[in-house]
């Protein structure tokens, strides 16, 4: 009996499932240039980009993220997405919501260029003022724009804060995070001359989305939360965060928050 040919077409079979499987493991997910949270040119991708790749090593699935546009990646209702779920809910449902940072946003200005201090107590006040935003930014711009609020964007943070202090724009609206960096970065002697006003009293989620036509969609999700889970217990979530902020202050009670948020996105959720 000649072995040869059903010894070759069964070794062709595993080789092809070994390729399946290998392909099934590997999560797509898409992504905002938005440093230091996610970029591609950032070591491991970011602060948010390092605590994917923990997170998938712990799941045992293999993450890999494409970097486009905000507004191609909310377009694209049939994608993986990572950043702020306010942005992609109302376009697309998902199987899993699994929240893993938090940010902070406010508008700063520097109080040498104003006489008086600026308060804002409604989002018509914004009209008098020229603000600065990031492009691409992690901010809902569109929720201004629609009040009648104009921007001027910026490709850079330091481009940002620069205007800020020459006084081409009134208010920056930035993350605490990223402003209290660049703020040390570029002006350490004169920190205390920035100012902000906090956009909201609680801060925004950071999450992974998957998308709930993915084959095994769900089983991914599970996957993720557990591994969060475990970081968390190992501590290894918390190197990740003390390394990227460095003494600057996270958002208060941040554990308490994500696991909020967590609530709020996944209150269906059969654990």
């Amino acid at each position: 009996m000649n072995l040869r040919k059903p010894l070759a077409a069964a070794l062709c079979l595993f080789l092809s499932l070994a390729s399946w499987t290998s392909a099934a493991e590997t999560i797509h997910f898409g992504a905002n240039e938005s440093p230091p949270y996610w970029s591609s040119i950032m070591p491991k991708q970011g602060l948010c980009g390092e605590i994917l790749q923990a997170l998938s090593a712990e799941a045992g699935l293999n993450a890999e993220v494409t970097f486009k546009p905000l507004k191609r990646l909310i377009e694209d209702t049939h994608n993986n997405d990572l950043g702020n779920p306010v942005f992609y809910i109302k376009e697309q449902d998902f199987a899993g919501i699994i929240p893993i940072a938090l940010y902070q946003a406010s508008f700063y200005y520097y109080q040498p260029n104003h006489l008086e201090k600026i308060t804002l107590n409604k989002l018509t006040d914004l009209k008098q003022y020229k603000i600065g935003i990031l492009s691409g930014s992690l901010i809902d711009q569109q929720a201004f724009e629609r009040a009648g609020i104009q921007f001027e964007t910026s490709y850079s943070q330091a481009s940002i804060f620069k205007k800020l202090k020459l006084g081409r724009i009134d208010l920056a609206i930035e993350i605490d995070f990223i402003a209290e960096q660049m703020i040390k970065k570029l002006y350490p002697m004169q920190r205390q001359d920035f100012a902000h006003i906090s956009i909201t009293h609680k801060p925004e989620a950071i999450a992974i989305m998957i998308n709930e036509e993915m084959p095994g969609a769900k089983q991914i999700a599970l996957r993720y939360r557990k591994a969060l889970k475990n970081i968390i217990a190992t501590g290894r979530y918390q190197a990740i965060l003390a390394k990227h902020y460095k003494g600057i202050a996270m958002p208060n009670n941040w554990y308490e928050e994500l696991a909020r948020y967590d609530r709020l996105y996944n209150f269906d959720l059969d654990e």
